[in-house]
């Protein structure tokens, strides 16, 4: 009788211990599963927070600041559904707050204030931002929480813009290259420029002023060019002549 109680006992215990173990492993796993989520959402926000004090750089419209907003909001708020936190509830409402104070189809410009840096680290960095700030404003539109309007002048924006970056880039290169004497590469330059305009699909005060600045700048250069091969010309020539001048008779 005694040894039929141990052994019960034996057995209890030990499906008392799978079950404890089944138990901590499914804890275990729901933990682990909460620490990836919240990895996500915090690599999202730290990636739209980044792009909201971008977008300071810009002059990009209110409309569009309310687009980076909302979606900063709408992570901030899977966090504290994860993760519960009273840090995470004080910024929800502040950037509830942000949207609230902002007409989310008003698309004036916030600042119209824009300089293209000097250093091609920070030109490389501007264009990708607006690489990024283009793919949140198509994804926040395909998702259906942005008006078709306020994409459609967003995104304009955000084009001509990037094209602005890229022209008055290649224009200073090629300005540099030239004030140096090097009219090749000058030459080179000015033609990329000229080929990016003339790839639009649009044409504006901005790009038909440009084209015609570069397309000046194309022709003064291949008037130097074509000088500098005559006078390279004649010198050869000159060169050629002295050294039959030079040479020694033939006897016959």
């Amino acid at each position: 009788m005694i040894y039929t109680i141990v052994i019960a006992l034996i057995i209890l215990l030990i499906i008392l211990a799978i079950v404890v173990g089944a138990v901590q492993q499914h804890k275990q796993r729901l933990e682990l599963e909460r620490r990836k989520k919240m990895a996500r959402f915090r690599s999202s926000l730290e990636q739209i927070e980044d792009l909201i004090h971008m977008s300071s750089f810009f002059p990009i419209g209110k409309s569009m600041l309310v687009v980076l907003n909302s979606r900063a909001l709408e992570v901030l708020k899977s966090m504290n559904s994860v993760s519960p936190s009273k840090d995470y509830q004080a910024r929800i409402q502040d950037y509830e707050e942000r949207i609230e104070s902002v007409d989310r189809n008003d698309t004036s410009l916030i600042s119209e204030d824009f300089e293209i840096p000097q250093n091609n680290k920070q030109i490389i960095a501007m264009i990708n931002g607006l690489k990024r700030l283009r793919a949140t404003l198509r994804n926040e539109h395909s998702r259906g929480r942005v008006d078709s309007n306020v994409f459609s002048v967003e995104d304009q924006r955000l084009t001509k813009l990037q094209l602005k970056i890229s022209i008055e880039t290649l224009i200073r290169r090629g300005r540099h290259a030239y004030e140096s004497q090097m009219l090749g590469s000058a030459r080179q330059y000015y033609e990329k420029a000229l080929r990016t305009i003339e790839d639009q699909n649009f044409s504006d005060d901005y790009t038909e002023s440009r084209q015609q600045s570069i397309k000046q700048a194309l022709e003064q250069i291949a008037q130097e060019l074509k000088d500098a091969h005559a006078r390279d010309k004649a010198k050869h020539k000159k060169e050629d002549d002295l050294e039959e001048l030079f040479q020694p008779k033939k006897k016959w």
